[in-house]
């Protein structure tokens, strides 16, 4: 594990702390604690620097933080027009957000999945709001405060040029490049020395929220002819695969997440092997969805809302949670273990075979577990 020193203290989730990491081999990474724009539990983005003789940021943070990303760097001695290179792991706006002032004051280098690229440029929004206005909840979804940010977000970010479009294994500046989609059809791992910068795809505390399938539908013929023939990188059967690749890596490699690596006051380091907890939390998701099928068949907002009982998924929080049930119901779905009755859907079905009101039934087996570890 790396040696961790804080620079600067912020508060107990981390927004505006400094931290210095030291790997065994002497090299260094720098830590900046950038806050979301918005009021959230999440803790900041943390924007990872790395100095050499260009410098370079690994996710410079959320749209409308810019400010605390210039204050990080200056405790550092340094300034944005020093920034050389900007990483994203992907094209999420608490990731990507500040791209845009910082490209401008520094004309730094863009690097990303050369799928990112094409996502600048598609209309996201337009394309998956009109399944998604059926969903109940969504209106409110929309309407929130954080989708309007992500709306304005995707506009600003139409003009950012992708200088250098990376492609899985790419070898470049001392960076390792790895595919790994499902949580963004974008998503990229980065291995430098003996760490990996995860973006969101390994979290420790947390579990990323998975891609729904039905989105390669949306998109499928304008992606680029390498994406096209078959979905590989959208649902939770691409974000499993993609945790099994870099639980396999080799070496003794240290994650460093963009959320949550120091929480409540402490550090929260975590290896590759945190991959394939998280794939055991969706194993056993799919195992409880299964308890709440189990009387007979419901509609995915009926499920959803069983299945979150516990919690408060009222309003926006509705939309989040039932695009988390359907992206295991579709896995179940390929695997065999469900099916559904589309003769009772009103006409509202959808290009997975599911619908808002479509009746889902629990065929009694866990095919699943099995298609899980087939990945």
């Amino acid at each position: 594990m790396l040696e961790t020193e804080i620079l600067k203290k912020g508060d107990d989730s981390g927004n505006g702390t400094l931290i210095k990491y030291t790997s065994s081999t002497g090299a260094v990474i720098k830590a900046i604690g950038v806050p979301q724009s918005w009021e959230s539990t999440l803790g900041p983005t943390w924007c990872y620097v790395i100095e050499g003789d260009d410098l370079t940021l690994v996710d410079p943070g959320c749209y409308g933080s810019l400010t605390y990303l210039e204050q990080g760097l200056g405790a550092l001695g340094r300034s944005l027009t020093d920034v050389a290179r900007i990483v994203v792991s992907h094209g999420h706006m608490d990731h990507d957000g500040s791209c845009p002032p910082v490209i401008r004051k520094s004309g730094a280098e863009l690097w990303a999945h050369e799928i990112y690229g094409f996502m600048l440029q598609a209309d996201r929004g337009d394309v998956e709001r009109g399944w998604r206005r059926e969903v109940q909840g969504f209106k409110d979804f929309e309407n929130s405060e954080t989708m309007t940010r992500v709306m304005e977000h995707r506009e600003l970010n139409r003009d950012l040029v992708l200088d250098h479009p990376v492609t899985d294994e790419l070898q470049a500046g001392g960076l390792t490049f790895y595919y790994t989609p499902g949580h963004s059809p974008d998503e990229l791992c980065i291995l430098f020395d003996q760490v990996l910068f995860s973006g969101d795809h390994i979290l420790p505390l947390i579990t990323p929220h998975p891609s729904v399938a039905m989105s390669y539908n949306s998109f499928k013929k304008s992606l680029p002819p390498a994406y096209s023939s078959s979905n590989d990188i959208y649902g939770l059967k691409a974000l499993l695969t993609s945790l099994k690749r870099m639980a396999l890596l080799e070496g003794d490699i240290t994650v460093l997440p963009a959320h949550r690596a120091f929480h409540r006051g402490q550090f929260n380091p975590i290896g590759v092997s945190r991959a394939t907890e998280i794939m055991e939390h969706h194993r056993n998701r799919c195992y409880e969805l299964t308890q709440v099928m189990g009387a007979g068949p419901k509609d995915l907002v009926t499920i959803t809302r069983e299945y979150f009982s516990d919690r408060e998924v009222e309003a926006q929080n509705f939309f989040l949670a039932f695009t988390e049930v359907m992206a295991h119901i579709e896995l179940m779905q390929e695997a065999g273990d469900i099916s559904t009755n589309s003769g009772t859907a009103g006409g509202r079905l959808w290009s997975n075979g599911l619908g808002p009101d479509v009746p889902i039934n629990w065929n009694g087996t866990d095919q699943f577990s099995v298609f899980i570890d087939d990945l």
